[in-house]
């Protein structure tokens, strides 16, 4: 959302840097995890290389296949979840442009004569955002929500090309995929897609029920 009101606005260099934001989301899925796995090395990566260099880190990580990092903050310990957060981050990088397009879509869309008339009446800008901008990206941010839910439960090859489903990144999918392929079980892996069926199936009339009729009131 920041950044669809960022390049919203006109200045020198705005068409570039949209190409540039899509990037991500047009680029191939193979050749991103490849490079990902690449600067994520931890014996030959540029990430560990500049961590350990500039003394932020003693020692290479292994992000994408060690499962917990203990952090000792204050005397206490976490236990954080490695694999999993680094490749969540891939997934925000990866769709963000997504998101970014939609809202976009929407902000150029709404009638520049609600701006003029709260200009006119003395709004800045928290409450242009809060009463003119928001009310009319709400049913887009509704949408969003629900396509990126279902792509997400659904998600397979970016997971798969990055970590094989180890180190606590196994879902649904690839669960499927190696109970049907792997190891040739075809009845646990019918089951587990079963599942998912029903899991969205679920949520999709709990969407339609709530969210989404809320959404088309707006």
């Amino acid at each position: 959302m920041f950044a669809a009101q960022l390049v919203n606005q006109k200045f020198y260099g705005r068409t570039f840097m949209r190409s540039i934001l899509l990037f991500p989301y047009v680029g191939p899925v193979v050749a991103l995890a490849y490079t990902w796995t690449l600067l994520l090395d931890p014996n030959s990566g540029t990430i560990n290389s500049l961590l350990v260099n500039y003394g932020v880190i003693e020692k290479p990580i292994n992000l994408l296949g060690q499962k917990y990092l203990i952090v000792n903050i204050l005397g206490f310990e976490l236990k954080l979840r490695l694999a999993l957060t680094t490749v969540i981050f891939f997934e925000i990088w990866r769709y963000f442009p997504l998101a970014f397009l939609f809202i976009l879509a929407r902000l150029q869309a709404i009638p520049k004569d609600l701006y003029e008339a709260a200009d006119v009446d003395g709004a800045g800008p928290f409450r242009k955002f809060f009463y003119i901008t928001l009310p009319q990206i709400t049913a887009i941010l509704s949408i969003l929500f629900m396509i990126r839910f279902i792509w997400n439960f659904n998600k397979f090859e970016d997971i798969f090309l990055l970590t094989g489903g180890a180190s606590g990144t196994l879902t649904l999918p690839i669960s499927v995929y190696q109970q049907g392929f792997a190891v040739s079980n075809i009845g646990m892996g019918s089951a587990v897609s079963i599942v998912i069926v029903l899991l969205l199936i679920s949520f999709m009339i709990i969407y339609f029920k709530l969210i989404g009729k809320k959404a088309n009131e707006i």
